[in-house]
C-alpha cells in the first residue's frame, strides 16, 4: 500500500477492518461519491434499502447477530432524520451502528448557500448535527475540521468509530463531498481498532464517562486529597468484595441481562454458572443468550410478569449476580423486579454497582473474566445441586405446555408459541416484533444454539421487519447455514413492508410469520380494546409476496394461510417446508382479543403505572 490513500478509501479499509461486510442506506445525491467506493469494493456490499429507517433498522438487526458493527449511509438532511427513530433504538439497545452521513461540500457550508435539503435558516448546516447529538457516542464532524491539519480526517473518523466500537452505541459522521477524495496518509490503517467484545484499556476507562452519568472516580479522590488508585487496582478490589458476598451465599444465581451479549459475556457466564454450579436465569432482553435446555437454567425473570416458580425462585436468592442490566418497564414487569439491593452486584460497562456502592472505572469486560476465577475457587459448604430446569418444569405440567391443546380449532396465542417452540431448529435466528410476539415466547425454553432477537427497551413497531432484513444478511456471512426467521403482527408489518422487497433482491430465504388477529392487539390490551385508532386497513397478504418480488424476482417464494391448529401443525411439519431454500410468508389467522398471558399482565401492570397507583 502506498503512503497515501484518498480519504473514502480510507474509510472503506478502517470498515473492513471491523468484519463488516454490508452496508445498508439509501442513495442520495451528497452521498453518490462515497457509494462509488463501496460499490467497487470486492468485500462491501451495498444492500440499499427502500427508506432510511428501515436501513437503520436493519443496520440494527446486523450488528446483533454480528456481535459488532453495522454501517448506515444516508444522505444529508432528508436522509439522515429519516433514519434517527432507528438510530435511537440502537442507542438505548446499546448497538455499535456507524451513521455515516454525506454532506454539501465544506465551501458551500461556509458560504451558506441556499441548497436543496436544507432548512433556510441560518442554522441550515448545523440543524441536523444537533439533533445527532444527542443519539451519537461520538461525532466526526468533518466540515469543522481544516484540510491543511495533517491527518485532521483520518484522527477524527478514528476516534468516533473506536468510541462506537468500545461503548457499543452509535457514531455519526458528517462526510462533506469534498472530504470524499481528499489525500490522507495510510498510517492509521496499522493502528489496531477495538473489539466491542474485548476489555478496553484502563486509560479508556479512565477517560469515558456515558452519557448522564456523574464525574468519573478520580474527580472524588481529588475532592477529598486522596491518593487515585489506578482502575486496575480498583477491579481487583471490587473482584475481592464480590468474592466475599458470593462465600457466604446459600442461594445464589447468576441473571442475564442484555449488555452481556452486548459486550459478548455469553462464553464467560457460561464457563462461570457450570465451574461454579451456580443457577442462571434471563430477562427478556437477555433471553438466549444461554443455553435456555442447561439443567441449571432457572428461566426468564420479569418481576410480577415472571412464571411462578421462577419468580419464587430468583427472589429467594441471598446473592445476584446481575449480568448488564438494563431495568427498562417491559424488561422488569413495569419495575416489580424484587431483588434486594443489599446482595445483588450489578455489571454495567464502566461501572460495577455492589450492595449500594458503586465503583465507576470498572468494566463488565475486566470484572467477569476474574470473577470466574475467583469464585470458582470458593470451597463452599453448599451442595452443588442442579436443580430442575425450566424445560423440566414444562415436562411435569407445573407451567405451560405444549400437551393440552384449548378447546376449539383456532390458532390461539396459549398454542401457538409451545407449539413454535418445538418446530425451532438449533441455531435459528429469531426475530420478534413488539406486542404479542415478543411476549409469547417469553416464558418458552428455545433451542440451546437459538438467538432471540426483539426490541423491548426502545419497542419502535415495525422494527423487526428491517432487523430481519440485516439478521438474515448476517446469517448469511456465517459459515453455519442458520433460517431466519420472524413474527411480526399485522399493523406492525404495515410500516415497513417495503424491506420484504429488499429481501427478495437480496436472494434472501427468511420465515415471515404475520400474526393476523385484525389489529395492533398489544394496544388493545393496554387501552381501546374497541377503538377505531386500533383498527387497520386490512391487507391481502398471500398478494404482498408477488406484489414486492415483482417479474423477475431474485430467489423463488411462496406464501401459506393456515386458520387452525390442524392446518399450522401439518405446514410446520411438512418436509419440504422445513428447507430453508425460499422466502416464505405465513399468514397466521386468530381471534381479535386473544393475546399470550405474559402480554395481558403486562398490560396490567402498565395500566397500574399510567394510573399512577
Amino acid at each position: 500500500m502506498t503512503d497515501t490513500i484518498e480519504f473514502a478509501s480510507y474509510i472503506v479499509e478502517r470498515l473492513k477492518q471491523t468484519g463488516v461486510k454490508q452496508v445498508f442506506g439509501v442513495p442520495g445525491d451528497y452521498n453518490l461519491e462515497f457509494l462509488d467506493y463501496i460499490e467497487k469494493d470486492p468485500v462491501l456490499n451495498w444492500v440499499g434499502n427502500a427508506n432510511e429507517l428501515n436501513a437503520a433498522y436493519a443496520a440494527d438487526g446486523y450488528a446483533r447477530i454480528k456481535g459488532g458493527l453495522a454501517v448506515l449511509v444516508t444522505t444529508f438532511g432528508v436522509g439522515e432524520l429519516s433514519a434517527l427513530c432507528g438510530v435511537a433504538g440502537s442507542l438505548s439497545e446499546r448497538l455499535p451502528v456507524l451513521h455515516i452521513v454525506g454532506a454539501p461540500s465544506t465551501r458551500m457550508q461556509r458560504s451558506r448557500a441556499l441548497l436543496h435539503h436544507t432548512l433556510n435558516t441560518p442554522s441550515s448546516f448545523t440543524a441536523f448535527t444537533d439533533m445527532s447529538k444527542q443519539l451519537s457516542c461520538s461525532m466526526a464532524l468533518l466540515n469543522q475540521v481544516s484540510p491543511d491539519t495533517p491527518n485532521g480526517y483520518v484522527d477524527a473518523f478514528d476516534e468516533t468509530l473506536r468510541q462506537c466500537l468500545t461503548q457499543c452505541r452509535p457514531g455519526y459522521v458528517e462526510l462533506p463531498m469534498d472530504a470524499v477524495r481528499a489525500v490522507v496518509s495510510t498510517r492509521g490503517l496499522n493502528v489496531p481498532l477495538p473489539d466491542s467484545h474485548a476489555a478496553p484499556s484502563l486509560e479508556a476507562l479512565r477517560q469515558l464517562t456515558p452519557p448522564g452519568t456523574p464525574s468519573p472516580i478520580n474527580k472524588l479522590y481529588k475532592d477529598f486529597g486522596f491518593f487515585e488508585p489506578k482502575p486496575d487496582e480498583v477491579t481487583e478490589h471490587v473482584v475481592k468484595i464480590i468474592t466475599r458476598l458470593y462465600e457466604g451465599a446459600q442461594r445464589p444465581i447468576v441473571l442475564v441481562d442484555a449488555c452481556a451479549a452486548r459486550f459478548g459475556m455469553g462464553p464467560i457466564i457460561r464457563h462461570l454458572v457450570e465451574a461454579c454450579g451456580i443457577r442462571f436465569f434471563t430477562t427478556p432482553m437477555g433471553k438466549g443468550i444461554l443455553d435456555e435446555h442447561h439443567p441449571l437454567y432457572g428461566g426468564c425473570y420479569a418481576g410480577r410478569n415472571s412464571l411462578q416458580p421462577v419468580r419464587d425462585e430468583v427472589e429467594a436468592s441471598d446473592f445476584v449476580l446481575y449480568v448488564g442490566s438494563l431495568k427498562s418497564d417491559f424488561n422488569s414487569g413495569s419495575f416489580s423486579v424484587h431483588i434486594d439491593d443489599a446482595h445483588a452486584v450489578k455489571l454495567h460497562s464502566y461501572t460495577t454497582q455492589v450492595g449500594y456502592a458503586e465503583f465507576p472505572t470498572t468494566d463488565i469486560r475486566h470484572v467477569l473474566p476474574l470473577l470466574v476465577g475467583a469464585l470458582e475457587g470458593v470451597k463452599s459448604e453448599r451442595p452443588r445441586v442442579l436443580g430442575e430446569s425450566l424445560e423440566q418444569k414444562m415436562k411435569q405440567g407445573r407451567v405451560a405446555t405444549l400437551v393440552n391443546r384449548p378447546e376449539g380449532t383456532d390458532i390461539v396465542h396459549k398454542w401457538l408459541w409451545p407449539r413454535v417452540g418445538s418446530w425451532f431448529h438449533d441455531n435459528d435466528i429469531i426475530v420478534t416484533e413488539t406486542g404479542t410476539s415478543s411476549f409469547g415466547l417469553l416464558p418458552v425454553p428455545l433451542p440451546s444454539h437459538a438467538s432471540y432477537n426483539a426490541q423491548v427497551l426502545w419497542g419502535s413497531i415495525g422494527w423487526s421487519v428491517g432487523a430481519t432484513l440485516g439478521a438474515a444478511l448476517a446469517a448469511e456471512e456465517e459459515p453455519d447455514k442458520r433460517r431466519t426467521v420472524l413474527f411480526v403482527g399485522d399493523g406492525s408489518l404495515q410500516l415497513t413492508v417495503q424491506e420484504i422487497g429488499t429481501m427478495v433482491r437480496r436472494g434472501l430465504h427468511p420465515y415471515l410469520f404475520v400474526l393476523n388477529n385484525d389489529g395492533y392487539e398489544i394496544e388493545r390490551q393496554i387501552h381501546g380494546a374497541t377503538a377505531q385508532y386500533n383498527n387497520i386497513q386490512m391487507y391481502d397478504h398471500q398478494l404482498l409476496l408477488p406484489f414486492l418480488a415483482g417479474k423477475n424476482p431474485a430467489t423463488p417464494f411462496e406464501s401459506h394461510v393456515v386458520r387452525t391448529q390442524d392446518e399450522l401443525h401439518a405446514l410446520l411439519l411438512d418436509d419440504k417446508f422445513n428447507v430453508p431454500d425460499r422466502i416464505r410468508l405465513i399468514e397466521v389467522v386468530m381471534p381479535r382479543g386473544d393475546a399470550p398471558e405474559p402480554l395481558l399482565l403486562q398490560a396490567r401492570l402498565t395500566a397500574e403505572a399510567n394510573s399512577g397507583h
